[in-house]
């Protein structure tokens, strides 16, 4: 019965992350250092369809190793869906776009290529907690915080302080910290 509940758990977890209104959690982004590049508007941010990621506020404290994996299996399930999302709503439209130079097309191409592999991260970062790899697994859910460094670097110097990209990067940044913490309170 105890196992039956915490599938219940995983489950309403997992739908409660992937059902999120984009705009639920209202997150101020971090500073980072000037870029000299020149501001470019985003013309995908007078779309309607445009999709805001940003972290959420309550993580819930987990308390032993069966929660850290539950907490980080969920979060990782939910983190995909959420990246797979950006890719297909912020990126691909930006890519689509008839005015897009060849800098930002190879940003974006950048980015989508690093958060497919941010995405294998995720999964890999599962396999390591369902096994109990908790090394693995922090390695894996840091290979995710580069990932996304990496495409921020290139959207700050192509669009300069850009809403969606901060606000994802914050929110996924956010999420990797709490695994990680998570993952480190069982290591020490």
């Amino acid at each position: 019965m105890a196992s039956f509940n915490k599938i219940i758990i995983v489950f309403t977890i997992s739908l409660f992350f992937t059902t999120i209104p984009s705009k639920a959690y209202n997150i101020q982004p971090k500073p980072h250092a000037p870029s000299h590049a020149p501001i470019k508007p985003s013309s995908s941010s007078s779309s309607s369809s445009k999709a805001t990621i940003e972290i959420p506020k309550n993580i819930p404290i987990v308390p032993n190793t069966r929660d850290v994996s539950v907490f980080i299996n969920s979060m990782m399930e939910a983190t995909m869906g959420k990246t797979e999302e950006f890719i297909a709503n912020v990126i691909e439209q930006r890519l689509e776009e008839p005015d897009t130079d060849i800098y930002a097309t190879d940003c974006l191409e950048t980015c989508k290529s690093v958060y497919q592999d941010a995405v294998d991260a995720m999964k890999k970062a599962e396999e390591d907690v369902k096994s109990k790899d908790y090394y693995k697994a922090d390695l894996d859910i840091s290979a995710i915080t580069t990932d996304i460094d990496t495409c921020n670097e290139c959207a700050v110097s192509i669009y300069g302080e850009d809403t969606e990209f901060r606000q994802f990067d914050n929110w996924i940044q956010g999420v990797a910290t709490e695994c990680l913490d998570k993952i480190s309170a069982l290591t020490k």
